[in-house]
């Protein structure tokens, strides 16, 4: 895959094209969230399939924009890693947002590792996504 290519998947994330997200996964995809780097806490956050990650997602954005940008990316053909400029925007009180409670009108910017492996047909086989550094909100750009 190409960084061009990849970049065809983000602006089809960024426009909540699911349909069109989810061609790029293989139907067994797995997808793992960061866990809390602290002795004791529970793992990270597991999705087994497209239809997990579908479901996810339209929950998550039903009540937050999420934009990314990418900045960085490196494809061998078999593994691809990317570095993204993450971006939400609470457009109503969320309970249930992974990095904590965010009410309506706040942001949440960070900088997210993500490698993904690709299967034989060059989809997303497995997923794994982490975050590198947290940004004060007034550094959000992708949303305003």
């Amino acid at each position: 895959m190409t960084r061009e290519e990849f970049e065809i998947y983000v602006d089809h994330f960024n426009n909540r094209r699911y349909d069109d997200v989810l061609s790029y996964f293989a139907d067994d995809v797995r997808v793992q969230y960061f866990a809390p780097f602290v002795i004791g806490e529970p793992e990270g956050k597991v999705l087994n399939g497209r239809e997990a990650f579908r479901e996810s997602y339209e929950h998550l954005h039903s009540t937050i924009t999420e934009t990314m940008e990418l900045r960085h990316f490196l494809c061998d053909g078999k593994n691809l890693y990317a570095e993204l400029w993450t971006e939400f925007h609470a457009n109503e009180d969320t309970e249930d947002f992974s990095a904590g409670v965010l009410k309506k009108g706040e942001d949440f910017v960070a900088t997210n590792f993500v490698l993904y492996w690709l299967d034989e047909d060059g989809k997303y086989k497995d997923i794994r996504i982490a975050h590198h550094e947290v940004h004060d909100s007034s550094e959000a750009f992708l949303l305003k």
